[in-house]
């Protein structure tokens, strides 16, 4: 053993704790009032202290003291049998001052608790002192530090309402022991309670330990079995697991199969029509060329037609052109003969039946020499465009032009024969 606590002082505090349910010590109850106050009443000599009433309305001779509710800690450290034991002393009271106790200590009023504390705390160490050392023979250690406790708590709670202060009073005791010394008489019977309460405890201790043994090797196997259980259990939910794996995958990949099929249809599909859409915008394309490549030659044959129709008016525009412009020079020759011949028909009136058969041989000179002039004329337009089109139908509109003047000619010979015969 050594001074901190040990297996003894454990047993030593359980059994405190189970002659405390058994016995069922005395408890002093008190009840404290968290919200009591002192009223001060000081008018020149007259003074009186009392309670504060409900209801209660301070005034400017008044004086209001709290008497408060406090905890006050006594700690002690106590050994006793020459050392051999220990005992670590913890008093907790919580204490409040009466108005008899106010009464009697009017002077302090502000600090009644404070000198409640500083009076009475050697007082109660004392009493401490006085309840443990009394403890001659080891029978309480058989019998455990409860009613120890009790007492100290009473004898203070006692003490103190004697002193008019309501106390309520809780002591804790806390035994040690030191490893055996040499035995001595006069403590003999202390080391033989000590002696025979570690051999209970070590006893009960060992019974314990073996039925905690006991238990846990119960819980093991039962555990152990479980796990065995809870193991085939998931061996056998791991089988059932896997086979609707197997199942999910074969299924899947049916379904995958299924799709890919679906999809290779879908696709083919798609291609086909791709194509025959690619073979279709080939031959729209191509007939588009086509039918633009035809409208091209259409239009350039259009152009070369509208080229060569322009080319054969111009031509015949031009031939028309050269025709009106014989027509007007042999017009212009008609005029001028004929404004000749007034002239001097004007002029030599006596003359003209001796040179009407001058003018007339003259006159047929000429138009054999004309004549002559537009055949060569004619014969070589004939040969500049003998390679033309509308040849024919010039030559044919020349002709009928031709005709035209001859007549003309002879209606003016005519004419003119008449005019002769006339004349003379």
């Amino acid at each position: 053993m050594n001074s901190s606590r040990t297996e003894i002082d454990k047993w030593f505090t359980e059994g405190t704790l189970v002659n405390d349910e058994l016995t069922g010590p005395e408890v002093w109850e008190v009840v404290f009032d968290a919200d009591r106050q002192l009223v001060h009443t000081k008018i020149g000599p007259y003074s009186k202290l009392f309670l504060r009433p409900e209801g209660f309305v301070k005034r400017f001779y008044h004086h209001v003291y709290p008497l408060p509710v406090e905890n006050w800690l006594i700690t002690q450290q106590i050994s006793l049998y020459d050392g051999f034991c220990t005992i670590d002393v913890e008093l907790d009271v919580r204490f409040q001052a009466s108005l008899k106790y106010a009464l009697t200590n009017m002077d302090i009023l502000s600090s009644l608790n404070g000198h409640i504390k500083a009076t009475y705390e050697d007082l109660l160490i004392n009493l401490i002192d006085r309840e443990l050392l009394n403890l001659s023979d080891g029978s309480w250690v058989q019998k455990g530090v409860a009613d120890i406790e009790a007492r100290i708590s009473l004898a203070v709670s006692e003490m103190l309402i004697l002193q008019n202060i309501q106390s309520q009073t809780l002591c804790s005791l806390k035994p040690s022991f030191e490893e055996f010394p040499d035995v001595q008489l006069a403590q003999e019977s202390v080391y033989l309670s000590v002696l025979k309460r570690s051999f209970e405890f070590n006893d009960t201790k060992r019974k314990e330990l073996f039925r905690q043994e006991q238990e846990v090797e119960e819980q093991r196997l039962e555990h152990k079995q479980k796990q065995l259980d809870q193991l085939n259990r998931d061996a056998e939910l791991e089988r059932l697991k896997q086979s609707q794996e197997a199942l999910n995958t074969k299924l899947l990949l049916e379904e995958r199969e299924k799709q890919l099929l679906e999809q290779f249809e879908i696709e083919k599909r798609i291609h086909i029509e791709k194509v025959n859409h690619a073979n279709s915008l080939k031959e729209i394309t191509l007939e588009a060329e086509l039918q633009e490549q035809q409208k091209h030659e259409t239009s350039l044959r259009l152009a070369e037609q509208r080229a060569h129709t322009e080319s054969l008016a111009h031509q015949a525009k031009l031939k028309e052109k050269e025709l009106e412009a014989d027509i007007a020079k042999y017009e212009h020759q008609q005029a001028r003969w004929r404004e000749a011949k007034d002239k001097i028909h004007a002029q030599q009136l006596a003359f003209e039946q001796r040179q009407k058969q001058l003018e007339f041989d003259t006159e047929i000179e000429n138009q054999k020499r004309r004549e002559q002039q537009r055949l060569e004329v004619q014969q070589e337009s004939y040969n500049k465009r003998k390679e033309s089109d509308i040849y024919l139908r010039n030559e044919i509109e020349l002709l009928a032009l031709e005709k035209e003047r001859l007549d003309l000619q002879s209606a003016i010979k005519e004419a003119k024969k008449k005019t002769g015969d006339t004349n003379p």
